[in-house]
This record gives structure tokens, C-alpha cells and sequence, in this order.
């Protein structure tokens, strides 16, 4: 089993591949459909561009949360029934 410390490594080499995908659907959305003649067409590029960068950002927030907000569990007192076995009965 993975241990906390390397769940977390991983979850932070998520992150950094997330804020790459960022960039690239910020590159397709900003550079690519600026362009004249583009393969597939301005529509799809716009469309492909936010798609990444809405997909990447929900991931980095949500990973951020998760790692560095959690929230604390409350734990209940255990209460247990007391054993009277040193009351004689009458």
C-alpha cells in the first residue's frame, strides 16, 4: 500500500500536469483560433481550448481542496455502560 506521503507527491505532480493542460487550452483558445486558415475550424479550437481549461482548473481546485483543506473529523467521547458488578444485589 502507498503510504500519505507518497499519495501526496503524486496528487502534486497531478497538480502541475493540470497547470500544463492549462496552459495548452489556453494556447488553443488565445493563439490557435486567432490564426487565418486553422485545420479543423476557429469554432472547434475555442471550443477545445475552454474545454481544457475548465476540465484542468475544476481538477486543481478540487485536488488543492483536498489536500490542504480537509476537514477535521469530530470524534465522539465512547461512553460506556457502567458494570456494576460491585453493588451486591438486595
Amino acid at each position: 500500500m502507498s503510504s500519505r506521503r507518497e499519495r501526496r507527491k503524486k496528487k502534486l505532480i497531478l497538480i502541475f500536469v493540470s497547470c500544463f493542460v492549462f496552459a495548452i487550452g489556453y494556447y488553443f483558445l488565445n493563439e490557435v483560433s486567432t490564426w487565418f486558415e486553422v485545420p479543423l475550424g476557429i469554432t472547434f479550437h475555442v471550443i477545445f481550448g475552454c474545454t481544457l481549461m475548465a476540465i484542468s482548473g475544476i481538477y486543481i481546485g478540487y485536488t488543492i481542496k483536498q489536500l490542504y483543506f480537509t476537514k477535521k473529523r469530530k470524534r465522539s467521547k465512547r461512553i460506556y455502560l457502567d458494570d456494576n458488578s460491585n453493588e451486591k444485589p438486595q
